[in-house]
């Protein structure tokens, strides 16, 4: 492991570990950090690990030594966000890791209401939180951003559109979390990537209040390398076609990008090169059928969650083909699939009695 110890380490063993991986945020850790510190929840440590950061943030988080509850290691190099988080998943000693970027801000009853919820759940492995935006100089409008699902098995599903919980405002059961490791190959989306593969074995969720403040700044990884990180979240989308034994080509997740974000005709001929008409609604269906057979042998994505979400995309994506192709090709499209008509079904039953 390349890095060393800047502060003393206590005896104790917390309940909590809050880990913060930290590289040329000295504009913003002071702010991050005194917000774990200011917990209502205090049976935690702070872990901090500098990336050999360039900038003044590591004589910023050594300001902080004095505090027995903050440990801070530093990377003698920069060895990327995957390779510092998972130096953090070993050196944490808390049974439970909330986590929290170096940017970003946690409300004080945050660690409280997300040890209850673990507590209350022990089938659950690990607990987002919705989250605000806040500028560069943490102002918030107070609108939510990151509302992501509160039901696991929604929450499962979603990992087939994007990452469906926020790093930044997540806590888990380091038992289940240091059976896995981030991907050092994902230099960005190694939080998707690794969700999306413990989903697989795991159950997460996410409360329904705004407990993390996500700061958006020109200079922050998710804005640097936007480009990097669109094709690396479509390895991940390979990466779930593959665990349901799917094959496929980059043009499939091209299309799968489009499919399960309800994406019209301007984007699927950006991103494809062909219009949304009956040859992409025949391989939608193939795609979905596929999906949803190879599912019911695996067992990866929970039923009817999977119907659930399957169904209005596939209805989307027949609708836009009908502006494009005849409408009786679709129709024979829409209607000859017995398990997309199956999923149809569930979502019309599934809406029925919500509103009764």
């Amino acid at each position: 492991m390349t890095c060393a110890p800047c502060t003393h380490i206590d005896d104790r063993t917390p309940r909590v570990t809050v880990f913060i991986p930290a590289f040329n945020v000295e504009r913003y850790i002071a702010e991050s950090i005194e917000s774990v510190l200011a917990q209502t929840y205090r049976d935690f440590e702070l872990l901090v690990v500098d990336d050999g950061s360039t900038d003044r943030t590591l004589e910023t988080l050594r300001s902080y030594e004095h505090d027995p509850r903050v440990r801070i290691i530093a990377n003698s190099t920069n060895l990327g966000r995957p390779a510092t988080r998972n130096i953090g998943l070993d050196l944490a000693r808390g049974e439970l890791i909330a986590f929290l970027d170096g940017d970003d801000i946690c409300l004080p009853e945050r660690l409280q209401h997300q040890v209850d919820y673990l507590d209350a759940h022990p089938g659950i492995t690990g607990v987002g939180t919705w989250m605000t935006l806040i500028d560069e100089n943490s102002n918030s409008s107070g609108d939510i951003f990151y509302e992501e699902a509160l039901d696991a098995d929604q929450v499962a599903c979603e990992m087939l559109v994007g990452c469906s919980i926020a790093q930044g405002s997540m806590m888990v059961r380091k038992s289940a979390i240091t059976a896995f490791r981030y991907n050092e190959a994902f230099p960005v989306a190694q939080d998707y990537e690794l969700w999306a593969r413990m989903m697989r074995t795991c159950k997460f969720t996410n409360i329904a209040l705004a407990l993390t403040q996500y700061r958006i700044h020109s200079s922050q990884a998710t804005t640097a390398r936007s480009i990097e990180q669109r094709a690396l979240v479509r390895q991940v989308y390979g990466h779930q076609a593959a665990a349901l034994g799917i094959t496929y080509t980059d043009l499939d997740l091209a299309r799968h990008e489009c499919l399960f974000r309800l994406e019209g005709r301007k984007p699927v001929r950006e991103k494809t090169g062909a219009p949304l008409d009956i040859d992409y609604l025949r391989w939608a269906r193939s795609w979905l059928e596929a999906i949803i057979e190879n599912n019911s042998r695996r067992g990866i994505y929970p039923e009817p969650a999977l119907s659930l979400m399957v169904a209005p995309r596939w209805l989307f994506a027949c609708s836009k083909a009908a502006r494009n192709s005849s409408w009786k090709l679709v129709a024979t499209e829409l209607l000859s699939s017995k398990a997309l008509l199956k999923a149809i079904g569930l979502h019309a039953w599934h809406k029925i009695t919500r509103m009764a």
